[in-house]
Parts: C-alpha cells; structure tokens; sequence
C-alpha cells in the first residue's frame, strides 16, 4: 500500500432508499448492518484504508446518526492520525442559504471547499452503500496514464431490462464511448459501479456548470453523460465480486448466500468495523445450550441459543429461547424469540421481540418486523395476516 497523497475521497452516503423497507426508517442505507458484524459502510471504508487514500469526506443527508456513531472520527480504518483525515459533511446554512443535498452532484458542489483545503490533483467519488473489495490504486494509475478527466469503474454483468444502473461502452482505447443512465436497452453488458476518479480540474468546472443548469443536480445523468460526450473519459473494468445488497429482498437473498459453500464472491476477511460501538468488543462467546438444534446458520458472539436454528444469521446478542424456532431467517442485533415462537423467512430490525407462541412466517415471500417491535405473545404474522401486534 503507497499513500495517496494527492487523492481527496468523497463517500456518497446520504440518500433515502425506500426499498429496503424497516431497515432504513431509521438509518441510511449505508449503515444498514450486514454479514452478522459489519455495516455496508465497512467494505467502501475498509477499500480507503487499505488503497492508502489518507483523506475522505463522507456526505451524509438522510438519517445519519446510526452511520455517524458507527463510523465515529474513523479509528477502526486508520482514519485518526497525523496525515489521515475523515470528516463528515452534511448539508448546512451559512452565510447564503443551503438547501438540502438536491442530488449527488449537488452534494460534492457543496463542499467544494473540503476538496479545495486539500488541493489534490484528483478526487475519488464513490458510493458508501455497496458491498465489494477493491484496491482504487490501479484505477487511479490507469487514469494518469491516460489523463483521464474522468474513469468510471465497471463490472461485466446482466444490467437487466430496464437497468437499474449506469451502463457504459468502452472503444478499443478503452475510452467510454456511450455511457446511459437506466437504460431501457442497455448497449452493453458493462455497468457501472458508481466508483468514479475526477481530475480535480475537471471536476469543478462541471460542478459549477451543472450548480447554473442542471435538473436533477446528479453526476450520474447529467454532469457523467456531458464529460462523455466532451471529455477525456475512459473506462476500468473490475473483475472481483460486487453487490447492490438492495432492495430489502437482494439483502436477504445475500445473507442467504453467505450461507452457502461459495458465498458472495466479495472477501468477508479483514473487513474493518467499528466493534466497540456495537459492544463486540466486550462480547463473550455465543453460547449454545444443550436443547439447542442449529444447522446452516452465521451466529454472532453475545448470541443465547437453546431453540432451533437453520439457515439463518443471527448478529450479536440474539436470544432464541427454549421451543422456538429460526428458520431462513436474518435478526439483527438484540432481537428475541421466546419460548414457542416461530421465525420463518424473515428480517427481524435490532430489538424487535417474538413473544411466546408468537409465529411470524414470510411464506413464499419475506416479512420485515420493524426495530424495537414486539410481537405478541400467541400473535401470527404471516402472508394473510397483518399487523405487528
């Protein structure tokens, strides 16, 4: 690892995403818990510690107390010392009146300033709620080389019809030659995975351009397609694992995933977290009683299991008591199913308790308990019921 001296990192990490249902009506999606000990910011901050990017600016909007506490003054990622430095950035009033981040593009506008204190010679953006490994020290070689106003990282996969991403096309140069934005037709197979490498210069320019005229204030759709069209842009392939881990049903299906033989395709190993401000830190082992049946399942240490436990992932401090049974299921931290209850193929948010004889069953679809809700005792919960009770 070479320190980045000249590289400013900007962590897009503020939106609202309504498709992941209980798990962001009290967080962003980038501090939405994931692997049993990990927050979705970890693997992005985990990727600019180990690139030896030293200075990072997280852009925070929606809710981000949860990301805040976790993520603190950066310790756990070596951001604490002389030479590194992460901040927090979030929308504010000063001299001339600030809105609300109005899109990504917007977003790094606002804090021109950041960049500029720093006066690096490129700046990173890139998305805080994805789940991969990446080393960006290739990318950012690959852009000098070619002096690049702007690289887009991408990966070869089924972008889908529609898309749900940007998709690109790369000329024999390697030069991005068409770049969509949710295509209805998608011209390639290349996506984009919203890792971007900026020459300062150039980025500014377009920034300031876009704050006088743009429409939706986003780098994806207005400020990325008008450098195509008139910069240097060129394009990097990654070839290791990525994933979206949203809407709420591609989380589940990813905790499922890491279950199997083959996992995710994404390195669990030497992910960074912040283990002391979810008390991991202090946690003993997971304990097991002797009635306690568990088969195919993640459980995290803290965790109290004398029931039954298959294919399922248990974080920290989860407690299934005596008689009940787990079952395709994820629980966050500090959940309860006591005596008798029943959790069949569901997400259960921190501190949400199964009363007694409670059943709560997905069915062939996927149910969500809300954080800190009790199910009642006796109560059921499954595909022609409703209500938490």
């Amino acid at each position: 690892m070479r320190p980045m001296k000249d590289v400013v990192a900007m962590v897009l990490a503020g939106g609202r995403v309504d498709s992941m249902g209980v798990l962001t009506a009290h967080r962003s999606q980038a501090a939405v818990p994931l692997g049993g000990i990990y927050r979705i910011i970890d693997f992005p901050l985990t990727n600019l510690s180990e690139s030896g990017v030293e200075k990072v600016g997280i852009l925070s909007q929606f809710r981000p107390q949860s990301l805040m506490d976790h993520v603190g003054i950066g310790r756990p990622w070596d951001y604490n010392g002389r030479t590194r430095e992460l901040s927090f950035l979030p929308p504010y009033e000063g001299a001339r009146a600030h809105d609300w981040y109005r899109g990504t593009a917007d977003a790094v506008f606002q804090n021109l300033h950041f960049i500029e204190r720093h006066a690096p010679r490129d700046v990173l953006v890139l998305a805080g709620d994805h789940v991969y490994r990446m080393d960006y020290g290739p990318v950012l070689d690959l852009h000098r080389r070619r002096r690049a106003d702007l690289t887009l990282v991408f990966k070869r996969m089924d972008p889908g019809r529609p898309s749900r991403f940007g998709v690109g096309v790369l000329g024999p140069d390697g030069r991005v030659s068409d770049y969509r934005e949710k295509p209805s037709d998608p011209p390639s197979d290349l996506v984009s995975l919203t890792v971007y490498v900026f020459r300062t210069e150039a980025l500014v320019a377009r920034l300031r351009e876009n704050a006088a005229t743009g429409r939706t204030f986003h780098l994806y759709d207005e400020v990325i397609p008008r450098m195509v069209a008139q910069d240097r842009v060129f394009g990097f392939v990654h070839r290791g694992g990525w994933e979206y881990a949203r809407p709420l049903q591609a989380w589940y299906d990813l905790h499922m995933r890491l279950l199997s033989p083959r996992g995710i395709g994404v390195p669990m190993d030497r992910v960074r977290t912040n283990l002391e401000q979810q008390g991991l830190g202090e946690a003993p082992p997971a304990f097991f009683a002797s009635a306690a049946r568990v088969r195919r399942a993640f459980v995290a240490p803290g965790c109290l299991v004398a029931g039954r436990v298959e294919d399922s992932v248990l974080f920290p401090f989860v407690r299934v008591e005596q008689g009940a049974v787990v079952r395709e299921s994820v629980l966050l931290h500090g959940c309860v199913v006591q005596r008798g209850a029943r959790v069949e193929r569901a997400v259960l948010d921190k501190d949400a308790v199964v009363g007694e004889g409670a059943r709560v069953d997905g069915g062939a679809d996927l149910v969500a308990i809300g954080k800190g809700e009790h199910v009642a005792a006796g109560h059921v919960i499954g595909p022609d019921r409703e209500g938490a009770g």
